[in-house]
């Protein structure tokens, strides 16, 4: 079953969903989860709440959840859960919505907060998906949320290479302008001819030259589906002990999923382990300087 499906079963069960780095979710005690061949089941989805609060780490029923589901051990539940949660920041800082099935989308607004909409209502129902007594029924009935595991992957990483493409073929466009514009201003010495066919010339080479990096960046998408590469993003290094853990913690009281390690007492670094793929790491990178608010960050394989 898909991960974030599971986020819901557990949800609907234990009324309450803590994940680091993104809030609470919540039911109200009372609310009574309906049966889903229930017409009326979209109502309940307004019964959900979000709240945006500090949480520093999983909790332990949650992985248990997922690793008893999923029938992985302790380490790779936890490593799946920080891989999704991770996917699902990095789309918030590039401004796309977080969606969790089940349960509803996350968007960051300008101010940094994150607006929650309840519900899923583009979704078929949810017949055999929360109760645990026809779990397995749901699963033989081919549960959009379980057999469409790699297809919302896919999307939610088409939309993060969507977004990277679109920036490489600007930078493109703009290096072409910007050599454009240094032509212009030699030519009060020397005065070139430009015919209509080099004109035609250098805008191939600029098309050719963006589609080979669309090419190579679907390559990078289709690879990275099968790689779990996995750099170490290093927000801040420091030989002050003090600074190092005041800064630490108050990184994680803000629901940061933040490391901290050191050399021999003398030198310490605060970073964040982020799953991607070599040519994702630059875009990576300044989402970090923006969300972190640094000049700098350093990047080492994990």
């Amino acid at each position: 079953m898909k991960l974030s499906a599971l986020f819901a079963r557990y949800l609907y069960q234990h009324k309450e969903l803590s994940l680091p780095g993104i809030g609470l979710f919540s039911i109200g005690s009372s609310v009574t989860i309906p049966d889903a061949t229930d017409k009326n089941f979209n109502d309940f989805f307004q019964h959900i709440k979000y709240e945006q609060k500090p949480v520093l780490f999983p909790d332990e029923a949650l992985i248990n959840f997922i690793r008893t589901e999923t029938g992985k051990i302790k380490p790779l539940a936890e490593s799946d859960l920080d891989s999704f949660l991770s996917d699902g920041k990095i789309l918030l800082n590039i401004g796309k919505p977080f969606h969790i099935d089940g349960i509803g989308s996350l968007t960051k607004t300008k101010s940094g907060a994150f607006e929650f909409k309840p519900g899923d209502p583009t979704l078929p129902k949810l017949e055999g998906f929360y109760n645990n007594s026809n779990h397995d029924e749901g699963i033989k009935k081919k549960s959009p949320y379980g057999n469409e595991y790699t297809q919302n992957n896919d999307s939610r990483k088409l939309a993060v290479a969507a977004a990277l493409i679109g920036g490489l073929i600007f930078i493109v466009w703009g290096g072409y302008m910007l050599y454009n514009r240094n032509a212009v201003s030699k030519s009060e010495t020397v005065t070139p001819v430009i015919t209509t066919s080099d004109t035609v010339s250098n805008a191939n080479v600029i098309l050719d030259s963006a589609q080979k990096i669309i090419n190579s960046s679907r390559e990078q998408l289709q690879r990275s589906s099968s790689a779990a590469a996995g750099y170490k993003f290093i927000i801040e290094r420091t030989a002050n002990k003090s600074r190092a853990l005041k800064r630490f913690q108050q990184l994680k009281d803000n629901g940061a999923d933040i490391k901290m390690e050191s050399n021999d007492s003398t030198l310490f670094a605060l970073y964040v382990i982020i799953p991607a793929s070599p040519s994702d790491t630059s875009r990576i990178k300044d989402s970090l300087k923006t969300w972190y608010g640094r000049k700098k960050i350093f990047i080492e394989p994990n």
